[in-house]
């Protein structure tokens, strides 16, 4: 129990604060949480869970202000500017979790600055609260998913390693007061279609209980592990029941499995399209009582009509108890309670910060660093990268994404601001004395109008062309899905234009802006073009973070990104995008080789690992403790990716063909040699029961591979993979979760 008996008297008075029990800081929050909203009536409460969108109602008798509860922080402030960092897919390609953590760190940094001067102000619109509804912890289980760009990648592990760091950092470690809450969205199987072939608002994913448990539902109990105060449901239907109304998922896995106490909170119209889309109930009265009863305690909506509007006549019916809506609240002004809102501000540090914290020197620098570590090397013929200035008298940029800030940004980003963005031809230029640059799409990445003779004069005589393809949010998105993995519209044609038009020895740099992979089959098998850089979108920092890691400028500069996805080879290895089975998808169980794996990419010197040592036998469910000597070849300091899987090889039950358990991104001086340890935790060896009762941990034989990529690809980047098996004995259940 936290006790300040003097200082609540003393700031109470200060600050005015009402004699309300629930402004008193001597009490323990469970008391002050019961004390605020038993003195809510009915409606004083409908006026909270249901305007979870542009302001609560404000309470005047019991000095209670609007909250808003709908802030998007997944890189940077969304709604209201800010710094830009880089689409979180990027941020995963770092395969860092302090990287993770330092831009939710910076972004609730802002989030909280404006917070306070938005309060100050009365202003409480949409994107000016606290509670934010980030990370987007999904998976990427189909490349032509419009949203890819918002998630962390493929692998469920990795995912919520992920989570928990971005937890950390936005909520901050103060342990009082909460920096802004996070929200981890979207619960659950919400991972395409948006709109091809039938439109999200009323899909229905039919998934099994092994991939439910195995592939969608890891990365959200890590997430609730970590400590988030509110988690999103999701517009799919799972298995035919609206997450939303889902008392499965929001009440028996969810609290009572998991132990969560925070709230969850509806996405946008998710439980309008209960009725309009999924047909699930009939109007907003059966809508209102079937949400109230699976546990979603706050509904975003833009409708007029909101189906919590209707809260009370499902309480006066006797439909739901009033004593439930109750309940509901709690978690609810628990979570305004940890930011601070009900204590007096100056025990609270975070009300210091203000707006200088915005674009500040040290956020810009988190910016462009984080923009060079997510850039993952896919090609490097003849060690062609990195180049130098000086070394090219003409050269060209083309391309739709060569000079477009909008489509480095990628989406749910802050707004671009001008004083801060470089992109490529601002920065790439330097290479050379002379720049021919073109466009070669009218409007946007679409290139439906190509200016197929801007581009061949563009690099007719050059001595580099650098080609910056992509999608771009006019390809993929939400609302926004892709038929097809290929390249939008004349892109190809573009690039084959570059090659075939510019000098025989001129070498071709490919620079691809996009989140879901894309089919450069053709660029990957031409010898013209010499390098292939996964840039993803960087965002404000995209030219200059570019620069230094084409030409290795100033620490950090040699690439070491690693692929968070599957790269498939053409269109036909992909299952329908409705079909939500596992088979197929992934690096876990895909069933051909793809043209990029999962955890691939180069860098400009190798690694050799060796002395592999680590618990060869152990008991079923204990962790395997392991180290490995990782020596850097070459002449050049980088960073490397050191990758830990295991395999089941006798298990009784259908698994993975691999699965992720550890990973860290080391730095390395060139020509010298680190010990790694790594371990792999008791939890991930265990396997989802046959009968669906939970996980066990069986006997048997376990495949350990550590390397830097994964074992056994066609793909190779330049490092080894050492392997071992593990002896389990006995068997142990770790329970249901």
């Amino acid at each position: 129990m936290e006790v300040y008996p003097f200082l609540t008297i003393l700031l109470a008075s200060c600050y005015g604060f009402p004699d309300f029990p629930f402004y008193n800081v001597s009490l323990t929050w469970e008391e002050r949480v019961d004390d605020l909203v038993g003195r809510l009536t009915l409606p004083e409460m409908v006026g909270q869970m249901a305007k979870g969108k542009g302001g609560t109602d404000a309470i005047p008798r019991l000095d209670i202000k609007p909250f808003e509860w709908w802030t998007e922080c997944l890189r940077g402030d969304v709604q209201q500017g800010g710094t830009s960092f880089p689409e979180a897919l990027g941020l995963a390609a770092a395969f860092s979790p302090e990287v993770i953590y330092d831009v939710s760190r910076a972004t609730g940094i802002e989030v909280r600055a404006k917070n306070t001067m938005f309060n100050k102000a009365g202003n409480f619109s949409v994107g000016t609260g606290l509670s934010c509804c980030s990370p987007v912890i999904n998976i990427l289980r189909d490349p032509r998913w419009g949203r890819n760009e918002e998630t962390y990648g493929e692998d469920p592990f990795f995912t919520g390693i992920y989570a928990e760091a971005f937890v950390r950092g936005l909520q901050g470690e103060h342990p009082r007061y909460l920096l802004a809450s996070t929200g981890c969205k979207h619960f659950d199987t919400y991972t395409g279609p948006e709109d091809i072939p039938v439109s999200r608002d009323g899909f229905n994913a039919e998934v099994s209980m092994r991939d439910l448990r195995t592939t969608f539902l890891p990365a959200f109990r890590t997430c609730v592990n970590a400590g988030t105060y509110s988690i999103m449901c999701s517009y799919s239907s799972v298995n035919g029941v609206p997450s939303c109304a889902n008392k499965e998922l929001l009440t028996d896995i969810l609290r009572d499995e998991w132990g969560y106490k925070g709230l969850v909170i509806s996405d946008n119209v998710a439980l309008e399209f209960m009725i309009t889309a999924h047909h699930y109930v009939n109007n907003t009265l059966d809508a209102a009582v079937a949400s109230l009863e699976a546990g979603c305690n706050i509904e975003i909506s833009k409708e007029k009509d909101k189906v919590y509007d209707y809260i009370g006549e499902a309480v006066s019916s006797g439909r739901i108890s009033e004593t439930r809506v109750r309940e509901l609240m709690k978690p609810v002004m628990y979570n305004r309670m940890r930011l601070g809102e009900f204590d007096p501000p100056e025990m609270n540090p975070y009300t210091n910060l203000d707006m200088s914290v915005i674009q500040s020197p040290e956020h810009r620098q988190i910016a462009l660093q984080t923009a060079m570590k997510s850039m993952v090397l896919l090609k490097n013929l003849n060690n062609f990268l990195p180049t130098r200035v000086g070394i090219f008298n003409k050269i060209a940029i083309v391309g739709p994404a060569a000079n477009d800030p909008l489509v480095q940004n990628g989406g749910y980003s802050p707004a671009v601001d001008p004083r801060y963005t470089t992109t490529p031809l601002m920065n790439l230029s330097r290479l050379g004395n002379t720049v021919q640059y073109n466009n070669g799409c009218t409007g946007n990445t679409t290139c439906i109008d190509y200016d197929q003779a801007g581009i061949i004069k563009a690099v007719d005589g050059v001595d580099l062309v650098i080609v910056c393809l992509g999608l771009g949010n006019a390809i993929e998105k939400e609302h926004i899905d892709r038929s097809s993995i290929a390249l939008p519209g004349k892109q190809l044609e573009l690039l084959q234009d570059a090659v075939n038009n510019s000098p025989a020895n001129t070498p071709v740099l490919l620079i691809m802006f996009n989140a879901g992979p894309v089919d450069i089959t053709w660029a990957d098998s031409n010898p013209r073009i010499v390098a292939i850089l996964e840039a993803f979108y960087p965002a404000q920092s995209t030219g200059e973070a570019l620069f230094n890691v084409l030409t290795m400028n100033g620490p950090n500069s040699a690439p070491a990104g690693r692929l968070p996805c599957t790269w498939p080879m053409h269109e036909n290895q992909l299952p329908p995008m409705v079909n939500y089975s596992m088979e197929g998808r992934t690096y876990r169980y895909i069933n051909y080789d793809p043209l990029y794996p999962y955890g691939y990419g180069l860098s400009y010197t190798s690694f050799t690992y060796s002395n592999l040592q680590f618990s060869q036998s152990i008991l079923a469910g204990n962790d395997v403790e392991g180290s490995v000597d990782v020596y850097n070849n070459g002449q050049i300091s980088a960073d490397e990716v050191i990758q830990v899987y295991i395999n089941w090889q006798n298990s009784p039950v259908p698994t993975p063909k691999l699965q992720l358990v550890d990973f860290k991104r080391q730095y390395i001086i060139a020509q010298n040699k680190i010990r790694v340890t790594f371990r792999v935790k008791g939890e991930s060896m265990a396997v989802w029961m046959e009968d669906n009762s939970g996980w066990m941990v069986y006997p048997g034989q376990y495949g350990l591979f550590v390397g830097g990529q994964q074992p056994n690809q066609k793909k190779t980047a330049n490092s080894n993979v050492l392997s071992g098996t593990v002896t389990v004995t006995k068997t142990r259940f770790l329970g249901k979760y």
